[in-house]
């Protein structure tokens, strides 16, 4: 028998960087606000992560919404880094991609933020609690029905339901088959990352000081696309882990076992602090991340980059707009999709053009494999700062056409990567086109086929 309903204006389901952000921005509009996590309150925050975060990111959310920055003084900032870098298969392919970057404790971090969360009046954090079902009643998401030890059964009813919840996306894996014709109820296998992350502490100090590195290593050979990173939070500790895409061919295989490889090679007496594992997305944002009365955010969006595998970032931001929006929804007093839909537009003009890059080149890279994207970066045809551009300013023109004369002894190649460039910017195009409701079948068909587009 479920207990009395719990009543909101705002419900945001998970308590990560995209949930709290958006419970931030809501319940400082005093709007009433409850957040659900299935977590304790004091594991929030701990999320197989590689701990790199780029400052401009809560830097941008703390001047929209007062977002918490992480600092030395409180441990939540682990390191400044000096440089970030790309390392190919050739040892000597060396990439600078930026240096504008910092490395933090994910867990501590969270616990900040979940604090200055809860000193929000209007703000309920209600943890150890799991999503059952969706209640719909007139085509809207009207709450959940929830499920924890102290409360049993329950609902909790509100206007706009946020999901945070992650990847898996705890309320848009349990809407109706009917408000799931704009995005996939599952996002499917071969559109995630899996992730495996150690944090370590060396016996000495490790050769990666102040740096963020992203390279080729012989034991990922077997699940390439990926990559390994090591990734520096301070003299003597290291987040360390690999990613790679969830094809077919990967599913099942054992990332502990591979990790454990590359880690004995290098560090054969470091101690492991820390080890989980995680899927994350690595795709176009969903097409569309609303319906009447629902919002998703963070990587129950798909907004995690599908070149770098960052997600912390993008979590932070769509979570502040997700809750913006949600905001001037309320005070206009339409939650439909329609008056959410400015949501989907700017997550297109932002996160739909950055992302057009890392889908372009996964391509490339399947056609071709490692050795040729190696041989382009040891040419020079990709040069330092183009993939932090890639990220950066994704609509900027890059002249990779103009250095092909560096390269002309594969022209077959040359052409491929003009193709690749082609389709990154045809999808960015497509995306600052982003359509109104009535105009988004052709528009999603469009978008379909160019995804579809072979190099």
């Amino acid at each position: 028998m479920a207990d009395e309903s719990l009543i909101a204006d705002i419900l945001v389901v998970g308590c990560g960087p995209a949930g709290s952000a958006a419970a931030m921005a809501t319940g400082k509009s005093k709007l009433k606000t409850i957040v659900i996590d299935r977590k304790p309150l004091e594991k929030i925050g701990d999320k197989v992560c590689g701990d790199a975060l780029s400052p401009e990111y809560p830097e941008t959310a703390n001047k929209w919404i007062g977002f918490p920055i992480p600092t030395k003084e409180d441990g939540t900032l682990k390191e400044y880094c000096d440089e970030a870098v790309i390392i190919g298969k050739n040892p000597t392919t060396r990439l600078a991609v930026g240096s504008k970057t910092s490395t933090v404790d994910r867990w501590l971090y969270g616990q900040k933020i979940l604090k200055e969360l809860m000193k929000i009046p209007d703000v309920t954090v209600i943890p150890n609690t799991r999503v059952m079902n969706t209640i719909i009643e007139d085509g809207f998401l009207k709450g959940l029905k929830c499920y924890n030890q102290e409360k049993g059964n329950f609902e909790i009813r509100s206007k706009i339901t946020i999901d945070a919840s992650g990847a898996s996306g705890a309320v848009r894996a349990r809407l109706p088959d009917s408000m799931c014709q704009k995005f996939p109820k599952r996002i499917p296998k071969h559109e995630m990352i899996a992730a495996y992350r150690e944090i370590i502490r060396t016996p000495e100090p490790h050769p990666f000081q102040k740096s963020i590195f992203l390279t080729y290593v012989p034991e990922i050979e077997e699940v390439m696309p990926g990559y390994y990173w090591f990734f520096s939070r301070g003299e003597k500790e290291l987040n360390i882990g690999l990613g790679y895409m969830l094809y077919e061919k990967n599913v099942g295989k054992n990332l502990r076992k591979i990790n454990s490889r590359v880690r004995e090679r290098y560090f054969p007496k470091c101690e492991v602090l820390a080890s989980q594992g995680h899927q994350i997305p690595a795709r176009l944002p969903l097409p569309s991340l609303v319906h009447n009365g629902f919002m998703a955010a963070g990587d129950a969006g798909a907004l995690a980059n599908p070149l770098t595998g960052e997600g912390h970032g993008p979590a932070i931001l769509s979570g502040a707009k997700a809750g913006m929006y949600a905001i001037d929804a309320i005070k206009k007093g339409d939650w439909s999709e329609e008056g959410l839909w400015e949501y989907n537009r700017w997550i297109a003009h932002t996160y739909g053009v950055e992302f057009s890059w890392g889908i372009a080149i996964v391509k490339f890279y399947l056609k071709h494999g490692m050795d040729v994207l190696d041989w382009i970066m040891r040419k020079g045809i990709i040069e330092e700062h183009d993939v932090l551009m890639m990220v950066n300013e994704p609509d900027r023109e890059l002249p990779l056409i103009q250095r092909a004369l560096r390269g002309i002894g594969r022209p077959r190649v040359l052409w491929d990567l003009r193709k690749t460039v082609n389709l990154a910017k045809n999808i960015q195009k497509h995306m600052k086109n982003y359509p109104d409701p009535q105009n988004f079948e052709p528009w999603l068909k469009k978008l379909k086929k160019l995804e579809n587009t072979k190099i």
